[in-house]
């Protein structure tokens, strides 16, 4: 169950002015460009694909009001907060742009797969190979519509790193199970699994419908990446910190490492404005 609550402008803006400054972290995830152009006073900066590795700027004991522009990428860095023991986050629905009034989306949370801490080390693996699965479809769809060379190489890249993961994901699978399923029933049973548990939708694709327009420039396609790539960067975080068995920790690791390096990418491509 998530203890991430959500503010809308008004009920932010209460907040803020009954606190004094010193007494909640108000956090900024946008990239430098979107920094400079304008942000909430005294806003600590820190954008999306860095805060893995600024993490450690932040008081984990400490309240935290994130915000972006329009509330996906402040939640998406607020899963990845509490993942790591944060409990006192807050979003900002509608990010700044419902701040300064424009119209905005409610929450966009997105979902890709659930990690209660009971999961076995193979049942661990199912899931994350379903995610990068579902990843992997995304990119080639963004790739088929993408209108510049640039994007459809950005895009296959992508996909390729998470095609490099289900072979990881499977290859540890059958180092930890006795009788390993063939990679055709591990994929089958992780796929089926997914689908059980989002009831038949792909996540994303269901994220899209929710969210129509959103996310239909280069931009916005550029922003959803990046939530997803946080998303799975947290399931391995999350994973990591509860796992008992010390080889799939190693290797989830990796992939945590790995997701990390997607994010930079995605945060560099963010900052080429055309």
């Amino acid at each position: 169950m998530s203890t991430i609550s959500q503010m809308t402008p008004d009920q932010a803006r209460r907040f803020m002015e009954a606190g004094k400054p010193d007494a909640y972290t108000l956090l900024d995830v946008r990239q430098d460009w979107e920094y400079e152009e304008d942000h909430l006073p005294g806003a600590l900066h820190i954008p999306l694909p860095e805060l893995p590795d600024r993490i450690q700027e932040l008081d984990p004991e400490g309240t935290l009001l994130v915000y972006c522009a329009s509330g996906g990428r402040s939640m998406a860095a607020a899963a990845l907060l509490e993942g790591q023991g944060f409990e006192d986050i807050n979003n900002l629905v509608g990010g700044m742009s419902a701040w300064e009034g424009h119209s905005a989306f409610g929450p966009m949370e997105l979902g890709l797969v659930a990690y209660t801490g009971a999961e076995s080390p193979a049942e661990v693996l199912l899931k994350a190979y379903a995610m990068e699965d579902a990843l992997q479809i995304f990119y080639v769809e963004r790739a088929d519509m993408a209108e510049t060379m640039e994007r459809i190489q950005l895009f296959m890249e992508l996909a390729g790193f998470e095609d490099k993961h289900k072979d990881t994901l499977y290859e540890l699978y059958t180092r930890v199970v006795d009788e390993p399923m063939s990679r055709d029933e591990f994929e089958e049973t992780a796929l089926r699994n997914l689908a059980e548990e989002v009831e038949g939708g792909v996540p994303i694709g269901e994220f899209l419908d929710q969210f129509p327009g959103a996310f239909d420039d280069d931009q916005g396609v550029l922003q959803l990446a990046s939530m997803v790539e946080a998303q799975a960067l947290d399931y391995y975080l999350r994973c990591v910190r509860r796992s008992k068995v010390e080889e799939t920790r190693k290797v989830l690791q990796i992939l945590a490492r790995e997701e990390k390096a997607h994010l930079k990418v995605l945060g560099k491509h963010m900052d080429r404005r055309e």
